[in-house]
């Protein structure tokens, strides 16, 4: 139960609203623990000059003419890519703007005071007074300029505000925009409490999710994935009245980013354009990226050589992946994702193992969505398999019938739910199931790893983690495989998201603390895809039985 319904403004420009304010404003419509109570409009000069030449006038007073080339130069890059996403139907609503009327809510006009270049806005004594008469818990920045002076602080917790980019790194702007041009691997945001500091308030949530190959592609997944997590951050804020924990800054950054230059653009115009002609050229001459499952007997996997191992082949017009190894009745078989690219669906296979030869057992589960990642584990002296159904839906357990071949639905334990690579162990007499989720319904199921846990694994009423997501990043979230110990010591395997690239490289960490309420683990070992020139990633690895497997990815043409 919340302790308190929080009364939240939302600070706007005099103009039709972004979908991030459109999403924001009809999620809390449903919300129990927030009311947005008012529009702070900003009524300036500027916002009322409608005529487009008299804004590049006044641009070029404010900033001169080099600045405004840059800004026509970016522009150009926005419109370019705008009409690219919007042809895509998972991206429609996001450029859609509804005007402030659609709001039902109290609109109060101000007129801050804005300084010659345009950047800082301070809000008068009266605009002051007005907006405390209207007795906020809190105000939120949706619209232009860096808010300084006494509006800080007039509510209880402040004025709350996203930042896209991770703000001990990229201060400034465009969001999502240099993350792209310097190929990095992830972009951040975060949610913060603004202060005096330009782009550097107290943050109270970040986040990172893998960078898109091209700049408006990678703001809308970011915007997307972010705006969900406004709403869990207001969750918490009003269960905790005023209380409110801060993330301890990383790494001080006193660059602040801003529009491109001219020739910044023209180098980003260039390199994006490469991308997608390879990307063009691959589906022309029928190159994918196929992956392999390989295995080999060892008694160590802290420090695997990969090069060793045995490769299974892949069969006509399919792939393996995501291998999952069991020793049991005396035989070794490995379960795998069997991914067929005519039907663009996976099912699961087994393949029977010794040291130097391998069988192929065939397909053991298949339904009319995709399966993938089967995750095995033990329970009452019985075998259950644990697939990756997000197109069902659900999460779901299949119990082994006659072993390898034949397994039967034995049931499903989390319903309306669309995750992905699930882990599932028995610790300390309670079962916990570690997931991705995609909270936005983004497609980006590699930034967010969820914990719930159960008394019985027969339970149907998984409790969620406190900290849910325990981790948010890319390039550590997703899970690629497991380490089964025997011995107390709990391991996860990972997967590492790189610029363009899925499944580029894993990781293992040391699992420090799990209980209903902390989650800890430490990085232990890196795992590389550098056993082969060709090889391009690699995204699953377990050790179970002193056998390792693992795959890999390489582009190739498909027989």
């Amino acid at each position: 139960m919340h302790k308190k319904k929080l009364k939240i403004g939302i600070i706007i420009d005099d103009e039709d609203q972004t979908f991030l304010i459109n999403d924001f404003y009809k999620k809390s419509l449903e919300s129990n623990c927030y009311s947005v109570v008012s529009l702070i409009i900003q009524k300036t000069s500027q916002s009322n000059k409608n005529n487009l030449l008299s804004k590049l006038i006044n641009y070029t007073k404010r900033k001169g003419f080099l600045k405004l080339i840059d800004g026509i130069a970016f522009k150009l890059i926005e419109v370019i890519e705008t009409q690219i996403l919007k042809k895509k139907k998972e991206f429609a609503d996001f450029f859609l703007k509804q005007p402030i009327s659609k709001f039902e809510v109290k609109k109060l006009y101000v007129n801050p005071e804005i300084s010659p270049s345009g950047v800082y806005y301070k809000y008068k004594n009266e605009d002051i007074n007005e907006i405390k008469n209207l007795n906020l818990d809190l105000l939120i920045r949706g619209g232009s300029g860096i808010l300084q002076g006494d509006i800080l602080n007039i509510c209880p917790f402040g004025i709350i505000s996203f930042h896209h980019g991770d703000s001990d790194f990229y201060r400034g702007g465009p969001p999502g925009f240099w993350e792209v041009y310097k190929q990095e691997s992830s972009t951040g945001f975060v949610i913060q409490r603004l202060t005096e500091d330009l782009d550097g308030g107290d943050v109270i949530f970040k986040g990172h999710i893998p960078t898109s190959f091209f700049y408006k592609l990678n703001v809308c997944k970011l915007y997307l994935k972010s705006s969900i997590f406004m709403h869990k951050t207001l969750e918490k804020l009003s269960l905790n009245d005023s209380k409110v924990d801060y993330y301890p800054p990383e790494k001080k950054t006193y660059k602040i980013y801003k529009i491109p230059k001219f020739y910044q653009s023209i180098f980003y115009l260039i390199k994006t354009s490469i991308i997608i002609c390879k990307k063009l050229l691959d589906k022309l001459f029928g190159r994918y990226y196929r992956w392999n499952v390989c295995y080999q007997f060892i008694d160590d996997w802290t420090n695997p050589i990969l090069k060793n191992s045995n490769i299974i082949k892949n069969p006509k017009h399919r792939f393996l992946a995501d291998p999952f190894v069991i020793k049991h009745k005396d035989r070794s078989v490995i379960f795998v994702e069997d991914f067929d690219f005519k039907t663009q669906k996976g099912r699961i296979s087994a393949y029977e193992i010794t040291f130097n030869e391998y069988k192929e057992i065939g397909c053991v589960i298949e339904e009319n969505f995709h399966l993938s990642y089967p995750f095995l584990f033990h329970s009452n002296d019985e075998l259950f398999m644990l697939p990756e159904t997000h197109e069902a839906s659900d999460i779901r357990i299949y119990k082994c019938v006659e072993f390898p071949h034949s397994w039967k639905l034995h049931k499903i334990l989390i319903k309306n739910v669309r995750a992905v690579d699930t882990n599932i162990f028995k610790f300390k007499n309670k079962y916990w199931l570690f997931t991705n989720l995609d909270s936005s319904n983004s497609g980006d199921y590699s930034s967010e790893l969820h914990i719930f846990y159960s008394d019985s694994i027969e339970s149907t009423n998984w409790k969620s983690h406190p900290l849910n997501p325990v981790i948010f990043d890319s390039k550590k979230a997703r899970n690629g495989g497991m380490i089964y110990s025997k011995n107390d010591e709990l391991y996860r395997v990972f997967q590492k998201q790189d610029f363009d690239m899925y499944g580029a490289s894993l990781g293992v960490s040391k699992i420090k603390q799990l209980s209903e309420e902390k989650y800890e683990e430490e990085l232990l070992i890196n795992v590389l895809p550098d056993f082969d020139k060709k090889i391009l990633g690699i995204h699953s690895l377990t050790f179970n039985s002193n056998i390792l497997v693992n795959d890999f990815v390489r582009k190739e043409k498909i027989d």
